[in-house]
């Protein structure tokens, strides 16, 4: 059995790999990786998305995410106009051009996920989430533990 410093090295490595996986699919997809994230923040607001939402979702900065809409605009996909809640911030609005490629786009994605998550097996898939959601639970507990 290898030590619990091994483990956390090979669990390291497939989790950057998992991440990898995504950015190759993106790739393929005339997408960077976090151009991907934004879209997948796009297509789960219904209409309406906060570049600072997007932020928190992805744990990106904002100019990072500032860059990207203003790429999606050049590509008429996105508009941005003054919150009604709050004029300072923008919400992100997806134009009809936009919302088509943002479903296309998902669609594929999710298609594959679910594939894989097929090939897995219902036993499998639901340990996978179990042992994750486990897995963030302890690293939070055990990070609100140590001293800063």
């Amino acid at each position: 059995m290898k030590t619990s410093l091994e483990q956390i090295k090979l669990y390291t490595t497939l989790w950057r790999e998992t991440t990898s996986l995504y950015e190759d699919w993106a790739k393929r997809h005339g997408l960077s990786y976090y151009e991907l994230l934004v879209i997948l923040s796009l297509s789960e607001s219904e209409g309406i998305c906060k570049q600072k939402d997007i932020c928190r979702e992805w744990v990106l900065p904002k100019q990072t995410v500032n860059t990207i809409l203003k790429h999606f605009m050049e590509r008429s996909w996105v508009t941005l106009v003054p919150s009604e809640e709050d004029r300072r911030n923008k919400d992100i609005l997806l134009t009809d051009a936009g919302n088509e490629f943002v479903q296309i786009a998902v669609n594929e994605l999710q298609a594959h996920e679910c594939a894989v998550w097929n090939s897995l097996g219902q036993e499998k898939s639901r340990a996978l989430i179990e042992i994750t959601a486990l897995y963030n639970k302890l690293f939070k507990e055990a990070d609100t533990d140590e001293p800063t």
